[in-house]
């Protein structure tokens, strides 16, 4: 790679080659933006790269800046894109597709010479099919006129999108004027996420932001699972990096392994959010549907305009969904200058919407209504498609039906929540131990707090409420690593159940002990520290010491039971049991764990 201090004569063949660029010099290649619970593909950021070296696009934009000619340099990667898309097979066309424009291009009238609508009607592109993804390199001097230029381009039905934001000048007031349907969130946020408190914090709050503001947060560069369930935790929905896929000359889906996986996500994002598990199953109905190619979008609109009841239909390839058609998606296909005359012919399928939200039956419904509320704006309202594991198609859930039952389960899982910890409380929990006790394998765990009393009567209740929800935050917070499907519930006072559909680590009970023993610290004045104890007054009304508060955790696995135990069961060992931990834990001064290791009958 050159630098800007080459040869005269590389810099001539650079000056040559931008001078007479086209859209032929260029090779578009397509990078997936995924929905990393449903592994489901929303759209391709479409990137550049120079024909015939593979040279980025960052390398060329260097050398036309300095030479002036930023204008051609972009207009020629606009039109290879259009291009490269126009030729895809139909379906893949119509999926959408974010093309990187510069800010200061959008007020210069040759721009509309590749995006005005009858620009994209000669490509066949649909124009909602298109993102204008912002990337700023230089600040906005004039940001009345840029909200203008935008708002021109809204109008028309394209959605915009704001890239890098986090840095550079991807700032509050870009935010303001473009009002994105899209936020992209930098890669240098992204990037090692899982490692920094401070930016998980940032993301925590843009990832509220986009929300508010009816955006949807996309997180850029992923590149290793610990960032991606990093940012999943933080409320991140939507990412594009080498990890989801990586730019290719085609547009590609998610591999089905790989998006196996992604579900996993979705699945324990579910149990850590949603207290009552009622599966989206109860809600679905089995909706039209028609066969890929069948159709003819003209059959398609006398089929609506005959029958004003029905509001969608979905086509099937076999079994499983390819697409959707909502009314209003149709008619809008359909209803624009040129929209009738390019499609009327073609069947019906080719025009519907595939970027669709699509779940397995299993998802919990307060899950789902959180993932469909995070959609797009002009897909907000669309029903969700739900398949079984092997992806066949079940049935649709409208948002009506969605929003409505996933609010009495919200309210009934206020009822149940511990309001010091807002975790779930015993109905719950006693509903995960009558599912998890059916299960060839799984572990639950008893933890409570030693001398508890002795500290909260002694640095009083607002102290105490801390230690307990101290207690709380480093168990929630190291769930996953006890096992893959552990969910925690507070049954009061200073008592949690773990139920884990799995065997426990060893090493995530150990580190649960060590990072309680080093954060309980701050409660304790700098006296007690020292000393390792504090003074306490006993039931004789006589002051005595007390060893520093501890976390004992009393672990009970299938192997120590009979098939099918009650759980009282479990509750009359675990009583046992943590006499025996706290009795080391004591003899030690730090927080522990044991083992159940004898066996009971059922």
């Amino acid at each position: 790679m050159q630098t800007d201090q080459e040869p005269h004569t590389g810099q001539n063949r650079i000056t040559e080659l931008v001078k007479h660029i086209s859209d032929k010099d260029v090779r578009p290649v397509f990078q997936p933006i995924v929905n990393v619970f449903t592994g489901s593909t929303v759209g391709y950021e479409v990137l550049s790269r120079r024909a015939g070296t593979g040279e980025g696009y960052d390398i060329l934009l260097q050398r036309a800046q300095r030479l002036g000619i930023v204008w051609e340099l972009e207009r020629a990667c606009r039109l290879a894109a259009l291009r490269r898309i126009s030729t895809l097979p139909e379906p893949l066309r119509n999926e959408r597709y974010f093309l990187n424009v510069s800010p200061a291009m959008l007020g210069d009238a040759r721009f509309a010479e590749t995006f005005s609508p009858r620009a994209l009607a000669d490509f066949g592109i649909q124009l909602s099919n298109i993102v204008i993804e912002l990337t700023e390199k230089h600040s906005i001097t004039d940001y009345e006129l840029f909200e203008e230029a935008l708002r021109q381009y809204t109008n028309h039905g394209f959605n915009i999108a704001l890239d890098d934001f986090g840095s550079g000048h991807s700032g509050l007031m870009t935010l303001i004027s473009s009002r994105p349907h899209y936020l992209k969130l930098d890669m240098g946020v992204t990037r090692n996420v899982h490692q920094h408190p401070y930016k998980q914090a940032v993301v925590r709050s843009l990832s509220s932001l986009a929300a508010s503001v009816g955006a949807l947060l996309v997180a850029e560069g992923i590149e290793s699972w610990d960032e991606l369930e990093m940012l999943v935790r933080l409320g991140v929905r939507y990412g594009q990096g080498f990890l989801l896929g990586r730019p290719e000359e085609t547009p590609t889906e998610i591999e089905f392994g790989f998006r196996r996986r992604l579900g996993q996500l979705a699945q324990r994002y579910g149990e850590a959010s949603s207290n009552l598990d009622e599966s989206v199953r109860r809600l679905m109905i089995r909706c039209e549907t028609l066969p890929v190619g069948g159709t003819t979008t003209e059959e398609l609109v006398r089929v609506f305009r005959r029958n004003p009841s029905l509001d969608h239909v979905v086509f099937l390839k076999g079994d499983k969904p390819h697409g959707l058609m909502t009314r209003d998606h149709l008619f809008q296909v359909t209803g624009w200058r040129y929209g009738y005359a390019l499609f009327e012919r073609k069947p019906a399928d080719l025009v519907s919407k595939r970027s669709v939200l699509v779940v397995q039956s299993d998802m919990p419904v307060i899950t789902l209504a959180r993932l469909a509320m995070d959609r797009v704006r002009q897909d907000l309202y669309d029903p969700i498609l739900v398949v079984d594991t092997d992806g066949a198609f079940l049935g649709t859930v409208t948002l009506k039906q969605l929003l409505s039952r996933s609010v009495e389960l919200e309210l009934q899982v206020a009822h149940d929540s511990n309001p010091l910890t807002n975790l779930p409380g015993n109905r719950t929990i006693q509903k995960w131990l009558k599912e998890t006790l059916e299960l060839p394998e799984y572990t639950v765990v008893y933890a409570d707090l030693d001398h508890f009393k002795e500290y909260n009567d002694t640095y009083g209740f607002v102290l105490g409420d801390d230690m307990i929800r101290l207690a709380s935050r480093v168990l929630e917070e190291n769930l996953r690593g006890l096992a893959a499907e552990a969910r925690l519930g507070h049954v009061g006072g200073d008592d949690f159940v773990v139920v884990a559909r799995a065997a426990v680590s060893p090493e995530a009970l150990a580190r649960i002990c060590r990072e309680f023993d080093e954060k309980k610290l701050d409660l304790f004045n700098a006296l007690d520290r020292d000393q390792r104890w504090f003074a306490a007054t006993d039931r004789a009304g006589k002051s005595t010491r007390v060893p520093l508060t501890t976390l004992s955790l009393a672990v009970i696995g299938n192997d120590r039971l009979d098939q099918k135990p009650h759980p009282a069961l479990l509750a009359q060992i675990a009583a046992s049991l943590k006499k025996r931990v706290k009795g080391e834990t004591k003899a030690r001064g730090q927080s522990g764990y044991c083992f159940e290791q004898r066996r009971h009958p059922a």
